[in-house]
């Protein structure tokens, strides 16, 4: 089998290219609908995130889709932006692509290293596949290697200590901006978990009245209670934006919630008052033209990279020891692939002449003298007959094994397979 990993993330696009290609719960359902249709041998796996969207699948060495098809299918998910993006857009394949996908689960990938939240991203992703019936046997057992190293990664390292998630860092970011919190009234928009930790460390650092709105009323309402907060109209942003030092928003819209224009009225409310909002949404709630607003000081996700750059340096000794744990996990996953994939052609082939020694075995019963102790005497033939094959198959069995993953181990198979008429692999 073949693994490859085809993708953009926050290190080859910015985030006006990755909003184009960030799914929504339905276009990952469909996208991999489509994947199905055009290539039913193939498994996938779709992540898309703040920070990535990345399609891993699983195919037979010879089968689709071939890179070049993988690389086409996936800058269609683009859109129009698919021409803007070939430069971004990268493919690993196998040993990379797997240590990739470990990086990514450990967090060490992320643009704020350590970061916790992909792990429930990528199982949210997993699970969608698994619906969907495109993640069968090989990205099974990826995605479950993937999550067990991301934990020994924690585990043995102190690359997840401390605020380590794009929500802590936004919050840094006001407070770098503002210097302090107390008594700033802050809008939240949105009520999904990067909303609920951005909130959860506003209450920590002591500030003023929360507004909070959501398409939903009942989720703004339970946020609100959390958080000490109020709930508001998400129809009334455009009135409350006046009312508000800090805008956080994050929320799984399409479309700009805050325009330049919404934002420009709400300053004149406010006699030109510093406002300060993180955009931490993919794709972006609000206009990229109203950060050229006067101070309006607007920040998206990509923004974020500077103020973690010192969390980056404080965690960069521990990117060493994770690593050696990935490189270990990465080496066992590859191993145990490998040997999966011979071992059908060593179990047909030990089914066969063990199908052929029992069929001898029926016809010397019938020479078999009958007294009392026959079935005991079949038995003994049986068992002998069987270590017998056992010892003559071995050496052939550890040289598969020992190849596997290789050119020659896939030609000896091919072969032992014509030889002994075993047909294809199920």
């Amino acid at each position: 089998m073949r693994i490859l990993c085809t993708g953009i993330s926050h290190k080859t696009a910015d985030v006006a290219l990755r909003e184009r290609f960030a799914l929504t719960a339905g276009a990952l359902a469909s996208a991999m609908d489509d994947f199905r249709r055009r290539w039913s041998d193939a498994e996938v796996l779709l992540v898309s995130t703040c920070n990535r969207t990345e399609a891993y699948t699983a195919r037979p060495v010879h089968g689709h889709p071939r890179e070049d098809e993988l690389r086409s299918w996936f800058g269609g998910l683009g859109g129009p932006a698919a021409a803007r993006a070939e430069k971004a857009i990268y493919t690993l394949g196998d040993a990379p692509a797997v240590r990739h996908l470990f990086e990514v689960a450990a967090g060490l990938d992320s643009l704020v290293p350590g970061e916790a939240q992909i792990v429930s991203q990528l199982k949210d992703a997993y699970a969608a596949a698994v619906k969907k019936r495109t993640a069968r046997t090989v990205l099974n057992a990826l995605v479950q290697t993937a999550l067990h190293t991301a934990k020994h990664v924690r585990r043995e390292t102190t690359i997840g200590a401390g605020r380590v998630s794009v929500a802590s860092a936004a919050i840094d970011c006001a407070v770098g901006r503002l210097k302090a919190l107390e008594g700033k009234c802050v809008l939240n928009i949105g009520a999904g978990k990067m909303n609920e930790l951005m909130l959860d460390r506003l209450r920590q650092l002591g500030a003023g009245s929360v507004l909070v709105a959501n398409r939903t009323p009942g989720r703004a309402r339970q946020l609100a209670s959390r958080c000490g907060g109020k709930a508001v109209a998400l129809a009334s942003i455009g009135r409350r934006l006046a009312e508000a030092d800090v805008v956080l928003t994050s929320t799984a819209s399409q479309r700009p919630i805050l325009t330049r224009k919404m934002i420009a009225a709400a300053q004149k409310k406010r006699n030109g008052a510093p406002l300060l909002i993180v955009d931490i949404a993919v794709p972006r709630d609000v206009e990229s033209g109203a950060g050229e607003l006067e101070n309006v000081f607007l920040y998206n996700i990509d923004d974020l990279e500077s103020v973690v750059r010192a969390t980056i340096r404080t965690r960069r000794g521990q990117r060493s020891a994770a690593n050696k744990i990935i490189a270990r996990h990465v080496s066992e996953f590859l191993g145990g692939l490998n040997v999966r994939q011979v071992a059908p052609t060593i179990d047909a082939l030990y089914a066969y002449a063990r199908g052929i020694a029992d069929e001898e075995l029926a016809a010397a019963r019938n020479k078999l003298t009958t007294h009392n102790d026959s079935r005991e005497d079949a038995e003994i033939l049986r068992r002998a007959l069987h270590r017998t094959i056992r010892r003559i198959m071995h050496p052939a069995a550890r040289a598969l094994r020992d190849a596997a993953g290789t050119d020659a181990a896939r030609a000896q198979i091919a072969a032992i397979r014509k030889l002994f008429s075993l047909g294809e692999p199920s």
